[in-house]
């Protein structure tokens, strides 16, 4: 399987007919997650990172003034940088033990590569819900944001001149200690970054849960981190396709001209190719998005499964071609070599009839090999988030197959 990642793809017509797929069909607000039941409140009703009173500490790391501010806990190194008070250490008791170890979930991706649409779909399997907030914490879910771990606020890293998929703007020691913690049913003070405000405010108490999910740039980059997970996934998308979702945000959201976001990416590749892509080999199943081989506006969505990893693997009896809508959809497996490990690939191109879309799941359904849930819950489950983002393509199938497992990792570990 190539490893290489596809050139930008050049503006124009096909451009934009994937700008007008993506505004209809795919990218959320970076900072909402909701329960598939939950009643729509707007954008500020569901922020995972939601406005707080932020002061800037004024610190920068490494500096003299913020070295003679450190302090050491258990030989944890507090940067000054994360706003900590007097009163606070990294790790303490839990309020109460669970009982079991917290299931510790890894999902890696770029900013803006539809997270919160998949964090919602592994909600839905899972049947709960969370509460808004800087991080979502419902009665069995956790989600936590790993920019929280960014060691400097933007103006730090305005003048430490490195960019956050930096492993030196990313307080490994702290993350990889504090998932630990959590592992074995202890609380910690976790770090927040304000997105809205580019801010480190003083952190957060954060108790253990049922099910810990850990999302952002970073969260299988780092050995110790990676050590805890009991699952990493990776969402990866080629640079053609993240041009055009990071262009429908952008333009829209921040003002800036489709020239400036391609200047962006260009500026991020070297450090995303440094620190973010290759934790791609060490995932467990990677969901990666590629032009359709119809072209672009369709996708082609690869759920990419490690062999004897830590992934339960799908496979398909038969491969299947789907009618009835434009250009229709095709579904095949496959066997691989993903970064010198074998791996299974089950792929689907192009697009279902969402006229006939409840038939042509359950014939995709009928022909899948693996999935835990009952009979029809895939089906049921689509078709329940028929309006949400990538239902109409591999995004929303491949997705909800992946939350299903997630649900059967954690029912397998806490039997």
């Amino acid at each position: 399987m190539a490893r290489s990642r596809s050139a930008l793809l050049p503006a124009g017509a096909a451009l934009a007919a994937l700008l007008l797929w993506v505004q209809a069909a795919f990218l959320l607000p970076r900072s909402s997650v909701r329960a598939p039941h939950a009643p729509s409140r707007g954008p500020s009703a569901v922020a995972l990172r939601a406005a707080a009173d932020s002061v800037p500490t004024g610190l920068v790391w490494p500096s003299p003034e913020a070295e003679a501010k450190l302090r050491e806990i258990d030989g944890i190194k507090l940067y000054p940088t994360h706003a900590w008070t007097d009163d606070m250490t990294p790790t303490l008791p839990a309020k109460k033990q669970l009982d079991n170890s917290p299931v510790v979930i890894g999902v890696a991706a770029d900013s803006g590569c539809g997270k919160s649409t998949f964090l919602r779909r592994i909600l839905g399997a899972l049947g709960t819900d969370v509460e808004p907030g800087h991080t979502a914490v419902g009665d069995m879910m956790t989600v936590i944001c790993l920019d929280d771990y960014h060691t400097n606020d933007r103006a730090g890293r305005k003048a430490t001149g490195l960019t956050a998929l930096d492993a030196r703007e990313n307080d490994f020691a702290l993350m990889g200690a504090q998932i630990e913690a959590l592992k074995q049913g202890k609380a910690v003070y976790k770090p927040i970054y304000n997105h809205d405000t580019g801010f480190k405010d003083p952190p957060e108490l954060i108790e253990p849960n049922k099910v810990m999910v850990f999302e952002g740039l970073h969260p299988i980059y780092d050995e110790k981190a990676r050590s805890q997970l009991d699952l990493g996934i990776y969402i990866d998308i080629v640079n053609d396709v993240k041009f055009a979702w990071k262009v429908q945000r952008d333009v829209a959201e921040r003002g800036w001209t489709e020239d400036q976001v391609r200047a962006d990416i260009e500026k991020r590749l070297p450090d995303f190719s440094a620190y973010v892509d290759p934790q791609k080999a060490n995932a467990d199943v990677i969901l990666r998005y590629e032009p359709s081989d119809q072209g672009l506006p369709y996708l082609k969505v690869k759920l990419i499964q490690k062999k004897d990893s830590k992934f339960p693997p799908i496979t398909l009896k038969k491969d299947l071609t789907l009618t009835g809508s434009k250009p229709g959809a095709t579904l095949k497996m496959y066997d691989d070599e993903w970064f010198g490990s074998p791996v299974t690939v089950v792929e689907m191109d192009g697009e279902i009839d969402m006229d006939n879309m409840e038939a042509q799941l359950k014939e995709i359904e009928d022909s899948i090999e693996g999935l835990s849930g009952k009979p029809g819950e895939l089906t049921e489950a689509m078709v329940k988030l028929k309006k949400s983002p990538g239902s109409q393509n591999g995004t929303g199938m491949l997705q909800t197959v992946i939350a299903m497992k997630v649900r059967e990792v954690y029912e397998k570990l806490t039997a």
